[in-house]
Formats: C-alpha cells, sequence, structure tokens
C-alpha cells in the first residue's frame, strides 16, 4: 500500500478543509493518506509535531504540496522531500502563484492547476494513475 503525504497550510477555513477532504477522498483510492487536516486535530507539542512530519515526509512514497496558500513549514517539508528524492506533484488554484524555487524543484514530477474542486480531483486522480503505474 502506497504513502500519500498531502502539504498544505493548515485548514482555517471551511473551504481549505473542504479542499483536504477532496483531495484525502482521491489519494485514498491508491493507499494510506496523511493530511493538513490530521496536523491540525494532533494535540502533540511544536517539537513533536516536527519530528512527525518529517517522519511522514521520509515514509511517504509520494508527496503532495498544496500551494495555493503555501507556508513556511510546507516549504520546509518540500525542500525535505528533495533531499529524500520523494516525487512531489504541486497543486495549486488557477491564478495563484507558484514560488520559483518550487517550481524549480527537482522533485517536482507534475504543476496541476484547477479551477474547483471537482477539477482538481479529476487531474489529481490522472496524476497518481501515472505516478504510481496504474492502469
Amino acid at each position: 500500500m502506497k504513502k500519500i503525504l498531502i502539504l498544505g497550510a493548515l485548514p482555517n477555513d471551511k473551504e481549505r478543509l473542504k479542499l483536504y477532504n477532496a483531495m484525502t477522498e482521491i489519494c485514498k483510492k491508491f493507499g494510506s493518506v496523511s493530511s493538513p487536516i490530521d496536523t491540525k486535530k494532533s494535540k502533540n507539542t511544536y517539537q513533536e509535531r516536527h519530528n512527525q512530519a518529517f517522519q511522514k515526509v521520509k515514509e511517504a512514497d509520494i508527496i503532495i504540496g498544496e500551494q495555493t496558500t503555501p507556508s513556511t513549514g510546507q516549504g520546509m517539508e518540500i525542500r525535505e522531500a528533495t533531499i529524500l528524492k520523494k516525487p512531489l506533484v504541486v497543486v495549486a488554484k488557477s491564478g495563484s502563484k507558484i514560488s520559483g524555487l518550487v517550481m524549480g524543484c527537482p522533485a517536482v514530477k507534475e504543476i496541476i492547476y484547477y479551477d474547483n474542486i471537482n477539477d482538481l480531483k479529476l487531474k489529481l486522480k490522472n496524476s497518481l494513475k501515472t505516478l504510481l503505474k496504474i492502469r
């Protein structure tokens, strides 16, 4: 079973929560999933959350970075993924500005711009099928 890690700013509004739930729904078809929703629910100390985040990056088979609202923590996780040569899919709402450093990151296998949640679900599903070599 593949381990998929979704990175992104913590869900502090209903739209972001809806977005992560939709991404999780698609990713669960391909393996086990961890997302910012899990982090938000955590009662761990900051140090424990830091260690857990980097352990999840280490264990992940593929990482998805939601860049519509970039965050410093996500940037740190993306850098760790790059060092570990983990495949990374970047997703962002159409019109979002993705950092040039992220766009040039050698771990990035695909950048997906989406118009709405249904568009994202379709594009993400197709990307995962290709990257995980599933028919």
